[in-house]
C-alpha cells in the first residue's frame, strides 16, 4: 500500500515538473512528454492498452504542433493576430475533439487492430482506468477550447464582424479564459500524464489475462 502511494507521489511530481516546463518554456507543446509515454508503456508488452493511447496521443499532438507552427509563421508573415488566436484556438479545438472521439471508441479501434495483428491475443483489449478519466479531461480540454475561442470573438468583435468600437470597447477586457489559457492546457496535460502513468502501475500488479499467460510461456 505504501509502494502504491508513494507511486502516485512521484507521479504527480513528474506530471507538474512536465507541466511547468511546458508552461515555462513552451517546450515542443509536450511532445517530450508524449515521447516518454510511449517509451513508458512500450517497456511492458502487457500495457497494449496504454500503447494504443499512447500512440494516438503522440500523433495528435505532432500534428498540433505542426498546425501551432504553421499559424506562428502565416504571424510572423503579417496575419493579425485576433486571426492568429482565432486559428490557433479553432484548430486545438478540432484535435482535442478528434482525440476525444477516438478515446470514446477507442477499445473498439484497439480491438479492431488486435484482430488484424494478433488476434490470439485479443482479450489483452479492454477500457482501462485510463480510458474514462481520459474522456473527462479531453471533453475539459474541449470547453477550454471553446471559451478561449468564444472570448477572442467577444474581444474583437469589431474587428470580425464589424460592430462598432463604441459597442465592442466594454468587451476588451474580458478574457477569463483567454488570459489563463496556457495555464489551464498546461493542467490539464498534466493530468493526462499523471492518469497514464498512475494506470501503467496498476496495470502492471493486474494478474495475466490466460493469453497474456501462454504468450509469457511460449
Amino acid at each position: 500500500m505504501k509502494n502504491s502511494w508513494y507511486f502516485c507521489i512521484l507521479a504527480i511530481l513528474m506530471t507538474v515538473a512536465f507541466s511547468a516546463l511546458h508552461y515555462f518554456t513552451d517546450f515542443a507543446y509536450m511532445i517530450h512528454i508524449m515521447v516518454l509515454l510511449v517509451v513508458v508503456t512500450f517497456v511492458s508488452r502487457r500495457l497494449v492498452n496504454l500503447q494504443h493511447i499512447s500512440v494516438v496521443l503522440l500523433f495528435i499532438t505532432v500534428i498540433e504542433y505542426a498546425f501551432v507552427r504553421y499559424i506562428f509563421e502565416l504571424s510572423a508573415s503579417g496575419l493579425p493576430p485576433y486571426k492568429t488566436n482565432a486559428f490557433i484556438f479553432g484548430a486545438h479545438f478540432l484535435l482535442d475533439l478528434i482525440i476525444f472521439l477516438l478515446l470514446k471508441h477507442r477499445v473498439l479501434w484497439s480491438l479492431r487492430f488486435m484482430r488484424l495483428t494478433n488476434p490470439n491475443n485479443w482479450r489483452s483489449i479492454y477500457m482501462t482506468y485510463a480510458d474514462p478519466i481520459l474522456y473527462g479531461i479531453f471533453f475539459a480540454f474541449i470547453l477550454v477550447d471553446l471559451a478561449a475561442f468564444g472570448e477572442n470573438l467577444i474581444r474583437n468583435m469589431d474587428l470580425f464582424f464589424g460592430v462598432s468600437e463604441e459597442a465592442s470597447k466594454p468587451y476588451w477586457s474580458w478574457g477569463w479564459v483567454y488570459k489563463n489559457y496556457e495555464i489551464l492546457k498546461s493542467i490539464l496535460s498534466a493530468l493526462v500524464l499523471t492518469t497514464i502513468l498512475v494506470t501503467s502501475f496498476v496495470e502492471r500488479q493486474r494478474p495475466d489475462t490466460p493469453d497474456e499467460e501462454s504468450e509469457s510461456e511460449s
